[in-house]
Order: structure tokens, then C-alpha cells, then sequence
């Protein structure tokens, strides 16, 4: 499988486990270099986040993250990504996640999915 471009593409969740601090007010922002990857994002309950990744021989993403959430919560975790395409040529991203930092509600799973989507120009424009 060959992989898609991240660069410059502006992504929002839209389908995130409850033990997850993002929500569909987070933008994350991407860019690419070669087969690394970076995003920064924030909004709704993040205050800064960043994400580093690459690209494996099969297409999928593996990266890093970590925040700064509104309650000055330090997060940090690890995730793999699954990219697809739209036909109009927006791209989705499905995510197997784990929290590496520790976690303060113990009876909360330390593993989650999400579902990232790009925004449209128009929905950029907003």
C-alpha cells in the first residue's frame, strides 16, 4: 500500500472512546517529511498537543502524543493509524490508542479508538 500525504491536512474527531480528552472541537494539523509526520492540536478540552509519527511499509502510522489539557492535565500515549480516502480526496483516519502516562481514574481502560476526518476547504473556511 502506498501512503497518502498528511501534509498540510487539517483533521477533527469524530468518533473518540470516553476515556479520550479529545472531542470534535479538537483540530490537529499536520505536515509531513518524507515518511515522518507531525501534527500540533488543540481545542475543546486540549490546550496544546503535538504528535510525531512515521509511516511503516504497509501504510499504517505509528506516532507519539502528548498534551496539556485544560484542567493542566499532562497526557501522554501512543497510537496506530489507519488512513483512507474519500472521493472527494479527503482523508479519515481510524486509531488504535494507549495512554503511556499514568492514569488517574484507575477503573478507566488505558486503551481507546478514535476516528479522525479532514476538514473540507470549506468547512476550513468557517
Amino acid at each position: 500500500m502506498s501512503r497518502m500525504s498528511l501534509d498540510n491536512r487539517v483533521f477533527v474527531p469524530v468518533k473518540n472512546t470516553d476515556n479520550g480528552v479529545i472531542s470534535g472541537k479538537t483540530r490537529f494539523h499536520f505536515w509531513q517529511e518524507g515518511v515522518v509526520f507531525f501534527a500540533d492540536y488543540f481545542g475543546g478540552d486540549v490546550r496544546e498537543g503535538h504528535i510525531i509519527g512515521q509511516f511503516d511499509e504497509t501504510g499504517r502510522g505509528h506516532m507519539l502524543y502528548h498534551c496539556l489539557t485544560t484542567e493542566r492535565d499532562l497526557k501522554a500515549g501512543k497510537a496506530v493509524a489507519e488512513f483512507t480516502k474519500f472521493e472527494d480526496g479527503r482523508m479519515a483516519m481510524d486509531l488504535n490508542w494507549e495512554w503511556i502516562t499514568e492514569n488517574d481514574k484507575p477503573d478507566e481502560p488505558f486503551t481507546g479508538q478514535s476516528r479522525y476526518e479532514e476538514l473540507s476547504e470549506h468547512e476550513l473556511m468557517r
